[in-house]
């Protein structure tokens, strides 16, 4: 076997049915590109045609008849240029109008514009032909092109038409490569003796005999037996190349026209696509919401209702940006264009660019999602990289994952979030893990923090700070913990914020107001707790006392937690400082003697009661203090 060349071009016909274009690549081939049966009885094609015109180079040859534009759309969607067909005789038509904009909607840049059929009319007729055509093209990719006549019957400007064809061919660049394989399946047979074979043209990544592909929008895993470019068997192939690949693992009545072949994990199939619109002036009528539609994406047509982002109608000739919400899953990528049809009858009235393949059900008039979406539209890597830590306010991102959202290879993304780092776009939060998050974000996310912190002084002015997790939960809650935590530190060494040892967090000006009524309550309530030494009261008890409003102890008994005066060891068992140190001196003193402690033990030490002893010891457990083995406790590493 041998490896592809470097660079393989796909040309496209296209043009009004019955204006020779299969004649005409019969002509500069000598293979006629009607292969189907019923194509060669009724002398008109009805599906795609595919001939090598040479060994790095496929023509596409598209159906013309307006039944079939289906077709023609699967087959120009990704060809490299394209041989636009006029006939002498018949001159410009219907199709001919609507295959140009089809081919503009398609992102097509370059062309060959030929006359077929001149050896029919008069030298006179040919010219006016050509003013008809130079009229139609105006305006279009092809407005600077050379139209050039030729007779598919007598060969007369067919070399011609070949060395333009050459010097086109030549001047043309392979397809950007995006480093994740795709190929949208436009042919599936079977051959006997090996199999499902499937055909298209590469448009990203590369492949090679052994590999595994994921079968889209089934989700279905398959090998790659073997690879055919040019009808030579190969031990690979890339970017721009038509290919046939015999798999193994699944069936040719399982695949579809519109299917992909692609890199695992990378493309989702989605039933809804973010993407700008534009409406044809030739549409004729404006464009109204939850209209129903086909969308033809790739070598696929689905039908769908669009819905518009930014507005409730769409005149001919203007742009918006839309949601399509379909009836089966599409797979695409971002920057893939696509073509809208109406659904019945059927004309071609639009089309655009996919901007998030992977979209969730959207309302009308989001603001963010618009603006999100019009910094999508440029397509660039550095954007899409950007977007997806944007998008992101909740978690820090992987270099993995942001490479599976954009559809871009982990190398890509590196170097574009190098140089979001170097331009401060973005931060990294942790070296080692590699987590990343945007600077706006981090912005936003320090503001949510102390405006949350003005929030909870204001309405508990006697209270030290909020508790880690209960912060987590006031700012978001699906709020990473580990980017609080990072953020929270940045902020404590900026000096904006204060962190107490048992993680409370507070602005770093605030102060705890402790008025006469507030101090007077305090001391009553420790006193409670100081003659109560190991047998505590519960907060119950303490209202039940009648010493203050209860609004006035609640703060007070607030107040001692958050200071340490008071300690919640669990269970609902709250105990003066003062005793949790002797406890734990007493503790650390008996299992330096003996080794080890049981509950009953720590009670008769104590003098309490089981109730207020266990949920103590488990305290010191958390604590390292102790550690429990079995029945009993030792003591921890750092108190040895």
């Amino acid at each position: 076997m041998t490896s592809v060349s470097k660079k393989h071009i796909v040309i496209g016909t296209a043009g009004h049915i019955d204006h020779g274009k299969s004649a005409l690549v019969k002509a500069l081939t000598g293979v006629d590109p009607d292969r189907l049966k019923e194509e060669k009885e009724r002398g008109m094609t009805t599906d795609l045609g595919f001939v090598f015109y040479n060994p790095d180079v496929t023509i596409i040859d598209v159906p013309g008849h307006e039944k079939f534009v289906r077709h023609m759309v699967a087959g120009a969607s990704t060809i490299d240029f394209v041989i636009f067909v006029v006939a002498a005789d018949d001159g410009v038509m219907p199709q001919t109008y609507e295959h140009l904009e089809i081919l503009k909607l398609l992102g097509i840049q370059k062309g060959l514009v030929v006359i077929t059929k001149k050896d029919l009319v008069e030298e006179e007729m040919l010219e006016v032909v050509k003013e008809d055509v130079k009229t139609i093209l105006q305006n279009s990719f092809l407005e600077d092109a050379p139209i050039m006549a030729v007779s598919n019957v007598t060969k007369d400007g067919i070399e011609t038409l070949r060395k333009n064809l050459d010097e086109l061919i030549a001047q043309t660049k392979p397809k950007t490569d995006r480093g994740i394989f795709r190929m949208p399946i436009d042919r599936r047979f079977v051959i006997k003796g090996f199999g499902t074979v499937v055909a298209g043209t590469v448009l990203s990544g590369r492949v090679a005999v052994g590999g595994t592909l994921e079968l889209l929008p089934e989700k279905k895993s398959v090998k790659v037996r073997g690879i055919e470019v040019h009808n030579e068997k190969v031990e690979d192939v890339t970017t721009g190349f038509r290919a046939a690949i015999n798999l193994v693992g699944a069936e040719k009545e399982e695949i579809d026209r519109g299917d992909v072949l692609a890199q695992p994990g990378y493309f989702e199939p989605s039933e809804y696509l973010n993407a700008s619109l534009y409406l044809l002036k030739s549409a004729g009528k404006p464009l109204k919401n939850f209209t129903r539609l086909r969308i033809h994406v790739g070598t696929s047509e689905i039908f769908g209702r669009v819905v518009f982002l930014d507005r409730k109608v769409l005149s001919p000739g203007e742009k918006a940006m839309a949601q399509f919400r379909l009836e089966a899953p599409a797979v695409c990528d971002i920057n893939d264009n696509y073509v809208i049809r109406t659904y019945s009858p059927q004309m071609t009235i639009g089309g655009g660019v996919i901007i998030e393949p992977k979209a969730t059900k959207a309302k009308g008039f989001d603001e963010d999602l618009i603006s999100h979406l019009h910094r999508m539209e440029i397509g660039e890597p550095i954007a899409i990289v950007e977007e997806d830590l944007l998008s992101n306010f909740d978690l820090p991102r992987k270099i993995e994952e942001i490479s599976h959202d954009a559809n871009l290879p982990p190398e890509e993304v590196r170097k574009q979030i190098q140089m979001l780092t170097q331009t401060e776009k973005a931060i990294c939060l942790d070296d080692k893990r590699g987590l990343y998050y945007h600077r706006a974000n981090h912005d936003k996310l320090q503001q949510s923090i102390l405006e949350q912190l003005k929030i909870y002084h204001k309405s508990n002015p006697t209270g030290i700070g909020v508790p880690n997790l209960e912060l987590l939960k006031k700012i978001s809650r699906g709020l990473d913990k580990i980017l609080l935590d990072k953020t929270l530190t940045n902020m404590q060494r900026e000096g904006t914020v204060r962190v107490s040892p048992d993680g409370k967090i507070s602005l770093s000006e605030h102060k705890v107001i402790v008025d006469d009524e507030l101090d007077a309550t305090i001391k009553k309530i420790e006193h409670l707790f100081l003659d109560a030494a190991y047998k505590p009261p519960g907060y119950e008890t303490i209202l039940a006392q009648k010493i203050e409003q209860e609004s006035i102890v609640k703060k007070a008994y607030r107040y001692m937690l958050d200071t340490g005066t008071l300690v919640n060891v669990g269970e609902g068992i709250v105990i003066h400082e003062r005793y949790i140190k002797e406890a734990q001196s007493k503790l650390i003193e008996h299992l330096k003697q003996n080794k080890e402690i049981r509950v009953s033990q720590f009670r008769d030490l104590l003098g309490a009661s089981r109730k207020f002893v266990l949920p103590l010891l488990i305290y010191f457990d958390t604590r390292g203090v102790t550690i429990k083995r079995g029945d009993v406790r030792v003591l921890g590493q750092k108190y040895k």
